[in-house]
């Protein structure tokens, strides 16, 4: 007698799909092709799972809105070049131009670019002259705590989101990815005789894992995951260099979490280091079960503060940096960070 037949949760083929590069009609459902829709953007889905699954009207209009930010950006670091101001665009405008084929293919939010600190205050005296404005977002009781980056810096016409990064990430990942080290390591890009500096694909990729951390491996880390398999796809990446780079700044076992979990959803073993399959600390692996359920099912339900703050200190940081991230917040209960810098002195 067999026994009870296994469904296999809904997402599970779709990122076997993006994995691998595309979808055969009727392997995906269609429940999962707009929840990911949704998470990644249409025309972004539609792109990664082989085209032609997704309503043409929906993947074009998701295009025309990544065209007019992509060009607001454009103009915002034509500026800041113009200025003479060294940056590197970091996340996802650089992985438009580097790792699609076109750039409107990638939705892309804010333009995310590092400077180097002492660049900084020359960088926002430069754009509030022309109409840039820090627009604090809604915080959390602690405030605005991230020692790598500001508030939204927003055009005079609201269409241009600048995220300026002294650090190409929060603490940790800025002790061994240093800013000095990103620019150091920067390609230079040229889309169409457009040129600027972006990332290095191992930079690109470690940024990928970190705020796939950050953002707890819930919903937001879905255009993550989404890259991280694009970047693995592309090849060449220093897996030991990386791993290297996570221990010395302390966030080697949720990098490795990030590693294993694209194992889990589709990533073939041969185009990942060995490290992708090796135990995780005792301590983590039923919340890495629970994580990875909501991942192939697409994340149906919005975590509580309880289940947030677990999977923080499980999965997402190392111990010693789950203690650090919960003096900050006690420190902000009494002293609220607003996100906006201030001003030199």
């Amino acid at each position: 007698m067999s026994g009870p037949e296994v469904t296999e949760p809904e997402g599970a083929a779709l990122w076997r799909a993006v994995a691998s590069g595309g979808a055969a009609p009727g392997t995906v459902s269609e429940g999962a092709l707009a929840r990911f829709a949704e998470l990644a953007s249409p025309v972004l889905a539609d792109h990664l799972l082989g085209g032609g699954l997704l309503p043409a009207a929906d993947v074009e209009q998701s295009r025309l809105n990544n065209r007019f930010r992509l060009a607001a950006q454009r103009n915002c670091l034509t500026e800041i070049g113009n200025a003479g101001i060294e940056v590197v665009a970091i996340k996802g405008f650089a992985l438009a131009h580097t790792l699609y084929p076109a750039p409107d293919i990638r939705a892309v939010g804010d333009l995310d670019i590092l400077v180097q600190p002492r660049d900084r205050d020359t960088l926002l005296h430069h754009l509030t002259g022309l109409g840039y404005t820090f627009e604090p977002l809604p915080r959390p009781p602690w405030g605005f705590i991230s020692e790598a980056s500001y508030a939204p810096f927003v055009s005079a016409d609201s269409a241009c989101n600048l995220d300026v990064h002294i650090h190409p990430d929060c603490y940790p990942a800025y002790r061994s990815l240093t800013t000095d080290l990103l620019f150091e390591r920067s390609v230079t890009v040229d889309a169409d005789g457009y040129t600027f500096r972006a990332a290095s694909a191992d930079h690109a990729f470690l940024l990928c894992a970190t705020n796939a951390a950050k953002d707890k491996f819930g919903p937001f880390a879905a255009r993550k995951i989404a890259d991280a398999m694009r970047l693995v796809a592309a090849g060449d990446l220093d897996w030991d260099m990386l791993d290297g780079l996570a221990e010395a700044g302390g966030f080697r076992m949720p990098f490795r979490v990030f590693v294993r979990l694209l194992a889990a959803l589709g990533v073939a073993p041969g185009h990942l280091p060995a490290y992708a399959h090796a135990p995780l600390p005792a301590r983590t692996r039923e919340e890495y079960r629970r994580m990875l359920a909501e991942t192939l099912r697409l994340y149906p339900t919005e975590p509580g503060l309880g289940a947030t703050l677990r999977r923080e200190l499980l999965l997402s940081t190392e111990p010693a940096v789950g203690l650090r991230n919960a003096v900050s917040r006690l420190r902000g209960l009494v002293r609220r960070g607003s996100g906006v810098p201030a001003p030199p002195a």
